[in-house]
């Protein structure tokens, strides 16, 4: 029997995860990491492309990065109130085919407005929520939240992988390929919907509540705090690829095609960086004091690299702790909102924090290019500095939070 410390704490163990609900998370895991392989290959690349890019303007470049997010930003709530009424798997199969078409004419156009248009039909099949909204549907309320880290740990393999092999595709086949490859990850999303993803309920599936319910998340501080967090971070992310992957060309005198040999390494390392204080977090409970250390980490890499324009090790460290910072927070903010709503609020609290995570890349996207057009590569990473600033001051009341995960203060 459990003890009474176990129970007051919280930390009582359920019964393990059923074949069928690992079957779910396995499947829908793979989905998110195939449609975010595509999505983050191609972000530290598109910029290399500029001057192949007919019509290309430094604001278009922007666009051209941050239309994603745009997209899914405005289509999530329409595909979750979608997926209530005609199923979850049918407006998954949309979604992931409308993302394999803008790959497609990613691949065959060779304008700016094309690769716009690509980029904007690629984020219209926004199942983010919709894949949340699943995972509540197969899971039981004692696994929702390992569920969800599970999800939500795929997309942080997804980003790793991905910024660290568009390159190397770039690299081979330059900026077609990668649109081909990003097409085939869809092909293969696909796959778990028919082989592994077990049948839903239709009864199960208004549960996770619609539109009323979800505009009363933004009203629920956890859910609001965790959600502007992924906007400002996501902003940070969209606007540092407007000029990140030209300037480490150009800092570390390589060849375009050989970008992934810069990446690779710096991403590991940060992640290797990252494991620490996302730990500490999670051991004592300060996410809030963590998301402070990672916005402050972002400013400080930014500024590194801003001021040490063009030379080589300054900003191969500059852009190790700046992604550093990115990634600490990128594992708090999502546990964060999961955490902090009960079972029935997690599908709309889901929708909430996915729309504002896009709008982010979207935002950050146009800023960036806006700033490049304004103030060239250095005045962009002093925008990236001014941004890691206002997390760390965003997330000042993290504290407040954080004390919000106890299950003695769960309403």
């Amino acid at each position: 029997m459990a003890s009474t410390s176990e129970k007051r704490h919280g930390r009582v163990k359920g019964p393990p995860m059923s074949p069928l609900e690992k079957r779910a998370v396995s499947g829908l895991s793979f989905i998110y990491v195939a449609r975010m392989l595509g999505l983050f290959m191609l972000m530290p690349v598109l910029a290399l492309d500029n001057d192949q890019l007919r019509y290309s303007t430094p604001l278009l470049l922007g666009l051209a990065i941050g239309v994603y997010g745009l997209a899914q930003a405005a289509l999530q709530f329409p595909f979750g109130a979608a997926s209530d009424r005609f199923g979850r798997k049918k407006v998954l199969v949309f979604g992931i085919v409308l993302f394999i078409l803008g790959s497609l004419l990613g691949a065959l156009t060779h304008n700016i407005y094309g690769i716009i248009l690509a980029r904007l039909l690629q984020g219209a099949g926004a199942v983010s929520s919709v894949l949340l909204a699943t995972a509540g549907d197969l899971t039981g309320d004692e696994h929702r939240t390992k569920a969800m880290a599970a999800i939500g740990g795929s997309i942080a393999v997804a980003y790793v992988l991905g910024i660290a092999i568009g390159p190397v595709f770039y690299g081979l086949w330059g900026l077609t390929g990668v649109f081909l490859v990003a097409a085939a990850l869809g092909v293969l999303a696909l796959y778990p919907l028919w082989k592994i993803i077990p049948p839903i309920d239709q009864s199960r599936q208004n549960r996770m509540g619609g539109w009323a319910d979800a505009m009363k998340m933004f009203r629920h501080p956890p859910v609001l705090t965790a959600s502007v967090g992924i906007f400002i971070l996501q902003m940070v992310l969209g606007a540092s690829f407007v000029v990140l992957s030209p300037e480490l060309v150009h800092a570390m005198h390589i060849p375009e095609s050989g970008i992934w040999e810069v990446y690779l390494p710096v991403m590991l390392l940060s992640v290797v960086a990252m494991l620490f204080p996302v730990i500490h977090a999670e051991k004592n409970k300060q996410h809030g004091q963590m998301l402070i250390v990672s916005g402050l980490t972002i400013a400080i890499g930014a500024l590194i690299m801003g001021l040490e324009s063009g030379h080589f090790w300054p900003v191969g460290v500059g852009a190790v702790i700046f992604f550093t910072g990115y990634n600490i927070a990128s594992a708090i903010l999502p546990s964060l909102m999961s955490r902090s709503t009960r079972p029935e609020q997690r599908g709309a609290a889901s929708g909430v924090y996915s729309m504002l995570q896009f709008l982010g890349i979207f935002v950050g996207g146009v800023v960036g290019g806006w700033g490049l057009g304004i103030a060239g590569d250095q005045g962009v990473f002093y925008i990236l500095t001014a941004v890691g600033i206002l997390l760390a001051i965003q997330s000042w009341n993290g504290k407040r939070m954080a004390l919000l995960l106890s299950p003695d203060n769960q309403s």
